[in-house]
């Protein structure tokens, strides 16, 4: 059900629609995260998105992915937001970090890569994405906690080039405030404001100065989905472009033909989909069941995979010519279900 607060007063709304585009665009700074695996030559990454629930399915997940890095080796994980509910705490020392994260996954000795999600960032009710202080505690906490790997709210992340050079590099974003259900609290990060432009110039530079095969953007929101919130442009069919996603389109629009695989979540779903008319050239995945479930298929765009009301994760393995894509579902019993399994190859050069 969509909140009530949606619709709180036309004149706010209509703020809304009308970012502030004056005054220049300040660059985004290129923080970088620099990461060393045993094997420059081979990646293996766990991807987990919406999982910080704190309930019994966020930890049978958590015990699922162990079990599969156990057995097939993990040396990087990804958060893709949403790793709080209903909200994100405003301070790195709230003892959230340690009962939704900590305690969860410190038994997987790696580090995950972090993104923000909308209920990261909850101002006036929980999942809103207006307030910015939530991502900014995210960034903090990883100071604290060098298994939190966030260095800023926007950050890319590399490995250390082995013999053949740079295997693969991360690219994360904020896209919460890209499809706030309110007005942001900061006018100057509303869609199609200076922030937003600032972000696309920052992915278009670092995308084009990336030497790495294969290079993959982290974001919370989908570029496409079939489950309940839908492709960006159009989520949860909203009237108004601020709420739908339009600058979220745009942003992951920067990335197609350039970036090798987009992982999102906030769709409680797991999904797989090749490269579509709208985004050639770029595979796109959803991870959002690692700590609920909600809802079926709702659209029909084709995928190469696709499961609803199932938690679950994914699980990638990356060498100098293919991306192999698993997904795993987690049944009641907590036994990890290897339900899809997608090779993506690159021509050896």
């Amino acid at each position: 059900m969509r909140p009530a607060l949606f619709w709180l007063t036309p004149a706010l709304l209509l703020c809304a629609c009308t970012p502030i585009l004056s005054g220049p665009v300040s660059a985004l700074p290129d923080v970088t995260a620099t990461l060393t695996i045993p094997d420059p030559e081979h990646l293996r990454v766990v991807v987990m998105g919406d999982q910080g629930t704190g309930t019994e399915v966020q930890k049978r997940v958590a015990a699922a992915m162990e079990t599969v890095c156990a057995a097939q080796g993990c040396d990087l994980g990804v958060g893709l937001g949403d790793n709080f509910y209903p909200a994100g705490p405003k301070q790195a020392t709230s003892p959230l970090f340690k009962t939704r994260f900590a305690d969860v996954y410190s038994p997987l000795k790696i580090p995950f890569l972090m993104v923000a999600g909308n209920h990261d960032q909850s101002g006036i009710f929980g999942g809103d994405g207006t307030d910015a202080r939530g991502a900014e505690a995210e960034v903090a906490y990883s100071k604290l906690n060098p298994q939190w790997v966030m260095p800023g709210r926007t950050y890319r992340a590399t490995l250390q080039p082995g013999p053949g050079g740079t295997l693969a590099e991360f690219f994360a974003m904020d896209t919460s405030p890209l499809a706030a259900y309110l007005p942001g609290l900061r006018a100057d990060e509303w869609p199609g404001g200076p922030w937003d432009a600032a972000q696309r110039a920052w992915l278009t530079q670092s995308m084009q100065g990336s030497p790495a095969r294969w290079k993959l953007v982290l974001g919370h929101h989908p570029l496409f989905s079939n489950a309940k919130h839908g492709d960006a442009g159009t989520y949860d069919g909203l009237p108004f472009a601020f709420q739908r996603g339009d600058a979220v389109h745009a942003l992951y629009g920067l990335a197609c033909g350039k970036a090798d695989l987009l992982l999102s979540g906030h769709d409680h779903a797991l999904q797989v989909f090749a490269p579509q008319p709208e985004c050639p050239g770029t595979w796109t995945a959803v991870s959002g069941a690692a700590g609920k479930t909600e809802g079926g298929k709702v659209g029909h765009r084709p995928a190469a995979a696709g499961f609803y009301g199932q938690p679950g994760f994914l699980w990638l393995d990356v060498t100098p010519q293919t991306l192999t894509l698993q997904t795993y579902t987690v049944a009641a019993d907590g036994v990890p279900v290897l339900a899809a399994t997608q090779d993506i190859r690159k021509t050896v050069n």
